[in-house]
């Protein structure tokens, strides 16, 4: 598509040199200046194409990045995932904290500071429980 609208523009510019329209008349001027702006339009936007394509690649290769960062990351641990109830933010923590059953644990949720989980050994004390979700596409439990 670039290369077609360079060849256009080029095309253009030769055609009015063909057709001696010089920048003599006003009509000339007016499509010399037409023809300069379509000129610069057509590298601006090949420049851009150019960027576009080099961002694109760029992203591609984070994108790959993350993905090795993520199985490596998730591949040894299972995770729960909670949603908070009071802003909707998804926590996964891994389940091996919750193998201690001695222990009291609150998870705050980093977002609105609100308690999304309490493991305080008491099944009975009124808490509801969080809302869990199975994933095991990525080992979250």
């Amino acid at each position: 598509m670039l290369r077609d609208l360079s060849e256009k523009v080029s095309y253009l510019q030769g055609l009015s040199e063909g057709l001696n329209i010089t920048e003599g008349n006003p009509q000339g001027k007016i499509i010399s200046g037409i023809l300069g702006v379509l000129n610069e339009m057509s590298e601006e936007i090949s420049q851009l194409q150019e960027d576009m394509d080099e961002i694109r690649e760029y992203l591609e290769n984070i994108d790959d990045d993350l993905l090795d960062l993520e199985e490596t990351i998730f591949e040894d641990n299972e995770f729960m995932e909670i949603s908070c109830r009071n802003c909707g933010e998804k926590l996964f923590i891994e389940s091996d904290i919750f193998a201690d059953v001695e222990d009291s644990i609150e998870v705050i949720c980093p977002c609105c500071n609100e308690v999304v989980f309490v493991n305080d050994n008491c099944f009975d004390c009124g808490h509801e429980s969080p809302e869990l979700n199975a994933d095991t596409s990525r080992g979250y439990l």
